[in-house]
């Protein structure tokens, strides 16, 4: 069997191609155009999309032809929005690199390779407006295990731990010089996130830090040239900050938005909202997941009344509740009036294995290991532009499990609406909220061949991605043929998905209009 697979930045999850309703009289998701592109009988290929909005798209396919494997080949094309061809070009990778990230820039592509075993690297910079590429090489620190890549002006950011450190290094494309951050090379301290703020050139660098059995939660704030200009420290006696997301207002003036724990664990208490100025964090706004409208309802009615009532007796006992949820947080979606923040709750899967079995005595040690992650639930609030919490929703995830932990739920402002999906077993579930009301419930769209001469036999890889406006991509891998007995023809394929909103709430209309 053909050796392809399907790799995508952080940002990109789920996917279908054409979709027929499972449920629901008025299905809103509907195909609008479909390209294929045919995957190689005798290479093993590598497939990337990235939305750039009403640009258009572009598709990366890298691989090696089976009888030469030594350098890479890189297919880059753009197409506008109705999936037609605005360019090609092609790039032959230097076998002594390996791609390490990239990163979509507002008007280029970025990636990072890297020389194993050396401090050398490559940054390769794809113009979107017509295909021109260009290289640059850097010596960065050998064995850096990267975790981001940035890019802000002229100046790439690879953020990562040396030697079980934090360090974040500023490589200059034009002078080629390299320098660390400084103030980040500290023991027991953890990459939170790296934050660009490419209006006022700043970068945010945002640490997790045990020092003396408390957390420390600290945004460093450097200038484009890496000077450090400030630090900003958060701290509470009860809770530990565990992420943040910088809404800035102005140079001096922003909002900080993320999750919080009781003590020093991953484990979710709820959210925070704070007030950041002159360096300076205003008094927290703790919101506890006991007080949103809708988190606990992925439960079923039983066990989340028992819930709540365990809830109400502590509190009215006076005693704190603790909650044990680790939370996949997303980037903030921002509209002209709310700060919106997505999250998934998901677990860790154990799987047991046999008893060890050491010195000829059997004990009772079962060795466990991790074997993916199950998500429950993905969380929605809004904020408004001052960080006052508004609302909340919640999507029930069933039975959804994933090698990797990522992001696996996908929310997209459409109208004044918010169209939640997620995949799973080759069918979408989708959910449509407006703000704390399901104004569509839970629907099913099935994966299902473009012609109806033919069936998908395989779906390797499916993810979906906001492209412009209503419109999404979806792509991925899949096999299809005519027959389920043929192997049928492996293709690569982007698909643009609208989902409408006109028809919502039409049919509850329709109803109370007939005369009875």
């Amino acid at each position: 069997m053909n050796n392809h697979s399907l790799h995508w930045p952080g940002i990109f999850c789920m996917l279908f191609l054409c979709i027929i309703p499972v449920a629901g009289a008025f299905a809103q998701l509907q195909q609008s155009d479909r390209l294929e592109i045919p995957a190689s009988p005798t290479s093993t290929e590598q497939f990337e999309v990235f939305s750039l909005g009403q640009q258009g798209l572009l598709s990366v396919v890298r691989g090696n032809e089976w009888s030469n494997t030594r350098n890479e080949q890189w297919q880059f094309v753009k197409y506008d929005t109705t999936l037609k061809v605005v360019w090609r070009t092609s790039y032959k990778l230097d076998f002594r690199y390996i791609p390490v990230m990239a990163y979509k820039g507002e008007e280029s592509g970025y990636w990072l390779f890297a020389e194993p075993d050396t401090d050398r690297f490559l940054f390769m910079q794809l113009n979107y407006s017509d295909g021109s590429i260009d290289t640059y090489k850097g010596n960065l620190l050998s064995g850096v295990d990267v975790q981001q890549f940035k890019v802000i002006g002229s100046k790439a950011l690879v953020s990562g731990y040396y030697r079980s450190r934090p360090v974040v290094i500023v490589h200059s494309f034009f002078d080629h010089t390299t320098r660390v951050l400084p103030g980040l090379f500290e023991k027991n301290t953890e990459l939170n996130n790296v934050d660009i703020n490419e209006i006022d050139g700043y970068i945010n660098v945002i640490t997790y830090a045990y020092r003396k059995k408390n957390c420390v939660f600290e945004i460093k704030t450097y200038n484009y040239e890496g000077k450090l200009l400030k630090k900003t420290t958060l701290s509470d006696p009860r809770y530990s900050f565990i992420s943040g997301q910088i809404v800035p207002l102005n140079p001096d003036d922003s909002y900080l938005i993320g999750n919080y724990s009781v003590g020093c664990t991953q484990y979710s208490q709820g959210l925070y909202v704070t007030h950041v100025e002159h360096d300076e964090p205003g008094e927290p706004q703790f919101i506890e997941f006991s007080e949103l409208q809708n988190f606990f309802n992925y439960m079923k009615p039983k066990r989340r009344a028992r819930m709540m009532e365990r809830i109400a007796n502590r509190k009215s006992m006076g005693k704190e509740n603790k909650f044990r949820y680790r939370l996949l947080v997303h980037e903030l979606i921002q509209t002209e009036n709310e700060i919106v923040l997505v999250a998934e709750v998901y677990y860790p899967n154990q799987r047991s294995t046999s008893p060890i079995i050491t010195g000829g005595i059997s004990r009772p040690y079962i060795s466990r290991s991790l074997e993916g992650y199950r998500y429950t639930h993905a969380i929605v609030c809004g904020f408004d532009r001052n960080g006052k919490f508004m609302w909340d929703n919640t999507i029930t995830i069933k039975d959804l499990t994933s090698y990797d932990l990522q992001e696996m739920v996908q929310v997209t402002p459409v109208d004044d609406y918010f169209v939640l999906a997620y995949p799973q077993e080759g069918e979408i579930h989708t959910e449509v909220i407006s703000r704390n009301q399901v104004v569509v419930e839970s629907e099913k769209f099935k994966i299902t061949a473009k012609s109806e001469k033919e069936k998908v036999l395989n779906n390797e890889d499916g993810y979906l991605s906001p492209w412009y406006g209503q419109y999404f991509l979806a792509y991925g891998m899949q096999r299809i043929g005519s027959s389920s007995l043929g192997q049928g023809r492996e293709v690569f394929y982007i698909n643009k998905l609208t989902y409408k909103t006109e028809d919502i709430g039409k049919a509850t209309k329709e109803e109370a209009s007939r005369p009875r």
